[in-house]
Formats: structure tokens, sequence, C-alpha cells
């Protein structure tokens, strides 16, 4: 197969046991569309209803620090907890669940 990233091919999902057409020669068409000028936007330095804004109270209850450049935020609502108390559950083979968690 030569360029398969850029020519018609069929590619395999393993997951659904079936094959996927993928035509990435299409992103090559002319754009016809309307294009509109860049709107100015004056946007303001602070906004203080914002929860990640430097001071502001968070979604969780924390105060952000009043940081002067980029922040590193920990996820307020992570998909995984330290701890997770749920049991093992198995009905009848129609739910099926483990514990599942993660943390730092």
């Amino acid at each position: 197969m030569t360029a398969p990233l850029k020519t018609p091919h069929r590619r395999y999902n393993p997951l659904l046991d079936e094959w996927v057409l993928c035509s990435p020669h299409r992103l090559q068409r002319p754009w016809q569309g309307q294009v509109e000028d860049e709107a100015l936007e004056t946007r303001p330095g602070y906004d203080p209803s914002c929860y990640l804004c430097p001071g502001n109270l968070r979604a969780n209850g924390e105060r952000n620090p009043r940081y002067p450049a980029t922040f590193a935020f920990d996820n307020d609502f992570p998909a995984l907890l330290p701890e997770s108390p749920v049991a093992p559950v198995k009905e009848d083979g129609l739910l099926v669940a483990e514990r599942s968690s993660g943390g730092k």
C-alpha cells in the first residue's frame, strides 16, 4: 500500500470487528464557503466570575493563588478518584462493574 494516510483506504477496527472507509484526500478540496473578516475583540485581562482566574473561588470551594503566569490546576472533578467505594457488581450478566480508582 502506498501512502496509506493520503489516499483512500480501509482500516480495520478490531474493537468492533469491522472495516472503516477512510478518504483523507477529500481534505484537499478547495473552500468555497463564506470567509469572514476576523473580528477585533477586546477582552478584559481579568474576569471576576471566572473560576480559573487568579485569586477567584473555584468550583470546589478552594481559592486560586494569585499566579502571574501559566498555572497548572488539579481537576476539581476528575474521572477517577483516589479511592472508589463501589463494590463489584454483577446483576444477571447485564450490569457488570468493578472498582476503578486513580490518584497521585
